[in-house]
């Protein structure tokens, strides 16, 4: 059972559920400076989990063929568009303009879902039964799920579905996966992650409008060319 998984989804729900009730009671110049400091938080993680890369001209190419992958197929409006329509029919109340609304919404969504660190938790859960990454992770996630809701309202509640599904399937295919990945391959995938955080991060914080989402295909990319530059090197 992906006990770790199910926590660290627990967590937000609660978050979230304690954030929508109090949106309208916490005014925005608390919520504000509050965006601004788990968006500084992302970029130190960000920073952090970069530092322990394997090769940087793998991470590098990576993320670039996978944004541009992203931005090709236009991965940021069709999961907008996914969302939104979620939220219509369940009959959700977007305040304010809704194009800002759902760009925070997706930029909130890709901190969930994918997540470098939720990820590597959910793969070293499969494969250990050890969930402290996830747990660890847990414990900040609520907090941040109940800022975002306060910001997004109960709307926020539904991220936790793909969020779900995305580290179900990782745990369960870690058997597979994992004994097919180097140390030097999941180093490189961290910092991959770790780029995306930070990138996250200022969208978060609002320092600048990157539509990170479209960095997705990078987190899949680093893997087959992790290994064959480490391959060349060899």
């Amino acid at each position: 059972m992906p006990v770790g998984v199910m926590i660290d989804c627990l967590c937000i729900i609660a978050g979230g559920l304690v954030g929508a009730k109090i949106k309208d009671k916490v005014p925005s110049r608390i919520i504000q400076p509050l965006n601004i400091v788990f968006g500084i938080c992302a970029i130190a993680i960000g920073m952090v989990s970069l530092i322990k890369l394997s090769s940087l001209p793998a991470v590098i190419l990576s993320l670039i063929l996978g944004t541009l992958i992203g931005e090709l197929l236009r991965f940021d409006d069709k999961i907008k568009g996914i969302f939104g329509k979620a939220i219509s029919r369940m009959h959700f109340q977007v305040e304010g303009d809704r194009r800002e609304y759902m760009n925070f919404y997706v930029t909130v969504a890709a901190v969930f879902c994918a997540s470098g660190t939720n990820i590597f938790g959910a793969f070293s859960e499969g494969m250990t039964g050890d969930f402290t990454v996830l747990l660890s992770k847990a414990s900040m996630d609520i907090f941040a799920s109940l800022i975002f809701a306060a910001v997004l309202g109960a709307a926020m509640l539904i991220i936790v579905i793909p969020q779900f599904l995305i580290l179900a399937a990782c745990f369960y295919a870690s058997r597979f996966v994992m004994p097919l990945i180097s140390e030097p391959m999941l180093a490189d995938f961290i910092a991959v992650g770790g780029l995306m955080t930070l990138a996250l991060g200022f969208a978060i914080a609002k320092i600048k409008d990157i539509r990170a989402v479209n960095m997705l295909p990078a987190l899949i990319l680093v893997f087959p060319v992790s290994y064959l530059f480490h391959l060349f090197l060899e």
